[in-house]
């Protein structure tokens, strides 16, 4: 696919200013001239040429905290505990499809029953369904906790653990999610690895040229995990001011899903829950703010992340509503770009090829009619979709 993008306002990701307005070329996939003067020569004969006057250029978007095999809703969860493989399939696809279409073309499975979010990567890979790119996780490993759900799988010793792990690897599977930490809601539980534990995955999973994701929801798990070397830690429900430094110091990336904390304590107003339960989701939504503000002061790398599907209610496609959480708890607009780009590229390993707008990379990213620097929700006005320099909305 040959493409000229002319006169458009340039948001490229790295953080830079934007450019006012200035030419892209895209040539066999990526992008091969950015320029404000006449568009270089080219000895393809047929372009798609766009007058792009008042709209946005920006990378595509990364969500790199998703279930797919999960619709969100009240009961999400539940139905795909129960669902049928083949049902759980047919969903992830739509799911995937419908990211795709916000301008989401990178994302992050970080559980799935069946490792159905690696066959869903596969079969976007091979362009034999539309979606973002995926780097999934398949299943996601625990030792005995309290999480009981078909997307998890439970091991009781550092052996079943080194297996599970390799059989994540046969599958596919491009990065390894563990659980940190326990359900308490004050964060209080301990730790469910320890600390031994927690450094053997990271070194055997490094070993094997893969990155570590951990659920964290409580103080003691995740302060374990980011002292072993953890790539990325996500919720970030509770972090105390030492553990924020520490990742900051070991470059550890917090995924936070503002979103789906915030959508949760709104829905359940709305769904009729009793006054108890929605003052404890208003206390924990305050905790976990505290918990982002804290990172971002300590200088945290945040990439973004909707936890969509895995955590009712939150439903694929709303990347957005992540990158407006985060403007109204502390990142400016460019910063929340930002992690939901070049940062959620790096996080992802996949920033030698996607998530900024530079010559030499693939041609992913999205037309916005608007200026997300003034209005982060301008994000969602989507105009044109391009996936690899070929046009999917």
């Amino acid at each position: 696919m040959n493409l000229i993008v002319r006169n458009v306002r340039m948001i490229d990701g790295t953080g830079a200013d934007p450019v006012p307005k200035v030419n892209v070329v895209v040539e066999n996939s990526r992008i091969s001239w950015i320029g404000e003067g006449i568009v270089a020569p080219s000895n393809h004969p047929h372009f798609e040429d766009i007058n792009a006057e008042d709209l946005t250029l920006v990378p595509g978007t990364f969500d790199c905290h998703e279930h797919f095999a999960g619709d969100g809703g009240q009961h999400g969860v539940r139905a795909m505990n129960t669902d049928p493989p083949e049902v759980l399939l047919a969903k992830a696809a739509g799911n995937a499809r419908r990211a795709l279409m916000t301008g989401q073309t990178s994302a992050r499975d970080v559980g799935s029953p069946r490792g159905i979010s690696i066959t869903l990567a596969r079969s976007v890979a091979a362009g034999a369904l539309p979606g973002p790119r995926i780097v999934a996780s398949g299943e996601w490993l625990q030792y005995p906790t309290t999480w009981g759900q078909s997307k998890i799988e439970t091991v009781n010793s550092p052996e079943d653990m080194r297996r599970a792990i390799l059989a994540r690897i046969a599958q596919g599977a491009g990065v390894i999610k563990i659980g940190a930490t326990g359900s308490s809601t004050d964060g209080s539980d301990p730790g469910t690895m320890g600390r031994e534990v927690a450094q053997m995955v990271m070194d055997f999973v490094h070993g094997k040229g893969l990155k570590v994701a951990a659920h964290c929801t409580g103080f003691m798990g995740t302060r374990e995990v980011v002292e072993a070397g953890i790539d990325s830690v996500e919720h970030g429900t509770h972090i105390d001011e030492e553990t924020a430094r520490m990742m900051a110091e070991k470059g550890t990336i917090l995924v936070p899903t503002l979103s789906w904390r915030d959508y949760l304590f709104r829905a359940s107003k709305r769904w009729g829950m009793a006054k108890k339960q929605i003052d404890s989701s208003e206390a924990v939504r305050e905790w976990h703010k505290a918990s982002y503000q804290r990172c971002i002061a300590a200088g945290v790398k945040i990439a973004a992340g909707t936890d969509a599907g895995g955590g009712d209610p939150m439903r694929h496609g709303n990347i957005v509503r992540e990158l407006e959480v985060m403007v109204d708890w502390g990142l400016s607009p460019m910063e929340a770009l930002k992690a939901a780009t070049s940062t959620a590229a790096e996080l992802v390993g996949t920033s030698d090829h996607v998530g900024t707008i530079e010559v030499g990379k693939l041609a992913d990213f999205a037309l916005i009619d608007g200026d997300p620097l003034s209005n982060i929700g301008d994000m969602r006005n989507v105009w044109a979709v391009y996936q690899g320099g070929r046009q999917v909305r």
